[in-house]
């Protein structure tokens, strides 16, 4: 494994200590905010960054989604990432989150997001890096494979809005790929560029 995939390997605990900052300092603020002329809205997002988990390379990811404004402090986000490599090695995530933002009207907010998808790996058996997680359950040495799993996802970040129609929303996800008796965690990190087709004022 990498040096900087060992440092992001052991970003899961940081993720969680993060969420925990933000609820914390945001808890009180987040009972004075004024919700009365808030709207229902959609929004487009698309997303740029980069994956890490044990045993693996760094991987660049891309993705795009959309998201449904359903009241001040909960979104539903649906979202489909790529995690393109080498060696005819491919990833693909499609998850749904819900996605709670601890303040609002505010130019930055920052939030926590839940939820659950699909991810699907292929897995090239000649490649030198195969996790383990994978290793374990190919059933031949030399033709490509492909494996999809269930994910559980959870992460933090900030929206910081550049208008009352886009923010930029950097971000950190948890993924953990599971089976019946193994579970992978996935780190991906990067920025969300929001449109949100409903203006929503910033105080």
């Amino acid at each position: 494994m990498t040096n900087t995939a060992f440092v992001f390997a052991r970003w899961p605990a940081t993720a969680i200590i993060f969420m925990a900052v933000l609820a914390l300092a945001s808890s009180a603020r987040a009972q004075s905010s004024t919700d009365h002329d808030w709207q229902h809205g959609t929004t487009l997002t698309g997303f740029v960054g980069a994956q890490s988990a044990p045993s693996s390379d760094v991987k660049a990811a891309g993705g795009a989604g959309f998201g449904w404004e359903v009241t001040p402090r909960l979104s539903l986000e649906g979202r489909a990432t790529w995690f393109p490599s080498g060696d005819e090695q491919s990833d693909f995530a499609a998850t749904f989150a819900a996605h709670f933002p601890l303040v609002t009207r505010r130019r930055v907010v920052p939030f926590v997001t839940g939820g659950l998808g699909l991810y699907r790996a292929t897995i090239n058996p000649l490649s030198s890096d195969v996790p383990a997680f994978y290793r374990n359950r190919l059933s031949s040495a030399t033709v490509l494979q492909t494996f999809q799993d269930f994910a559980l996802t959870a992460g933090a970040g900030a929206s910081f809005y550049m208008s009352d129609h886009f923010a930029l929303r950097p971000e950190f996800t948890l993924m953990l790929l599971t089976t019946s008796s193994d579970v992978r965690p996935v780190g991906v990190y990067g920025v969300q560029f929001v449109f949100h087709f409903d203006a929503h004022p910033i105080e």
